[in-house]
């Protein structure tokens, strides 16, 4: 009679192992998947924005000065109204212009807003003088100089606050204004703003809507197509 060695199988180690490594990759693939899909994109970058503009309108009201928001499809910036111009912030860095990802498109909406009746924000006039001249210092050191000339001619000088901000050179092609007015009284300009990720089928959007202040309104992601 022939001996047959019996055939060879898995332990059962080695097939709890085998389920707990395919769970794992299971695993690995939908947090990869959660995390980079386009909607969860979409309402990373308008929640941040909103964290942003509270940021700013709170700021503003700190030190009482005068910020904006200038946005388009590139990205967007915040703006210091300091020496009758408009300037983009650099520090604090929460508050440095910042671009959106590509395929984003961007629609703001100032006028016709039903909520945005008797706002006095839009009768505002603000002085912007020659593009010719370009500022490359911060506020702060500008401030800084002025008290030394004046410590130097010999005039009465006052202490005054430091604002924090340092602004950005300027560049043609720079913004004049802003769209959006956050001003040290704690007002907001009344604006919805769309967000949209139009880069393919569907099309993920979201809103911000500012009435007079903060907090701004955002509404859930949703499908356009």
């Amino acid at each position: 009679m022939k001996y047959q060695r019996p055939t060879a199988g898995f332990t059962l180690i080695e097939v709890m192992l085998v389920i707990l490594l395919i769970g794992l990759l299971a695993t690995t693939v939908v947090i990869n998947f959660t995390g980079e899909s386009r909607d969860k994109k979409l309402a990373a970058q308008t929640e941040r924005l909103q964290q942003l503009v509270q940021i700013a309108s709170e700021t503003a009201m700190l030190k009482q000065q005068e910020l904006g928001l200038f946005i388009n499809n590139e990205g967007y910036r915040f703006m210091l109204f300091q020496d009758d111009k408009w300037h983009s912030i650099q520090e604090p860095k929460s508050l440095r212009p910042r671009q959106f990802p590509a395929g984003y498109k961007i629609e703001l909406e100032l006028e016709g807003l039903e909520w945005s009746e008797g706002n006095l924000l839009s009768q505002l006039e603000w002085q912007e003088e020659d593009d010719s001249l370009f500022e490359e210092n911060s506020f702060d050191q500008r401030e800084a100089e002025k008290l030394k000339q004046e410590a130097k001619d010999g005039t009465p000088t006052k202490p005054k606050l430091r604002t924090g901000f340092s602004i950005a050179p300027r560049q043609k092609g720079d913004p004049k204004l802003p769209q959006i007015y956050l001003l040290s009284s704690g007002e907001v300009t009344p604006f919805l703003l769309t967000v949209r990720d139009d880069v393919e089928s569907p099309v993920w959007s979201q809103q911000l809507k500012a009435v007079f202040s903060i907090p701004l309104e955002r509404t859930e992601v949703s499908r356009e197509r």
